[in-house]
């Protein structure tokens, strides 16, 4: 995924398995996997808007799934006019887990 985010094919290696074995992935087959996995992500959105009966000024994206393309695209279709934005998509997750540790194991 990550390496779909910057370039169209990617090859995939997988010497864990085989050291011949590796699997040509494209950024449409990639769309195609996803499709169900993202169709449910923006009914989660849908249902947190129709929640919180505001409209956001901002869609803050974080962690890995931040720099996908396709998510980006789709929460823009989702959402016009509202600016999608993200940060330090690995570090801003590790604080997060690390607070909220903090505040479980009190």
């Amino acid at each position: 995924k990550i390496a779909l985010s910057g370039q169209a094919d990617v090859t995939a290696r997988l010497p864990f398995i085989s050291d011949d074995l590796a699997v040509a992935i494209s950024q449409q087959g990639l769309e195609a996997a996803l499709d169900q996995p993202l169709a449910r992500i923006l009914e989660q959105v849908q249902l947190a808007l129709d929640s919180a009966q505001e409209k956001p000024d901002v869609i803050y994206l974080t962690g890995g799934s931040a720099r996908s393309p396709l998510i980006k695209k789709a929460l823009s279709e989702q959402l016009p006019g509202i600016p999608v934005a993200g940060g330090d998509d690995f570090g801003s997750v590790t604080a997060g887990l690390a607070r909220w540790a903090e505040v479980v194991f009190r």
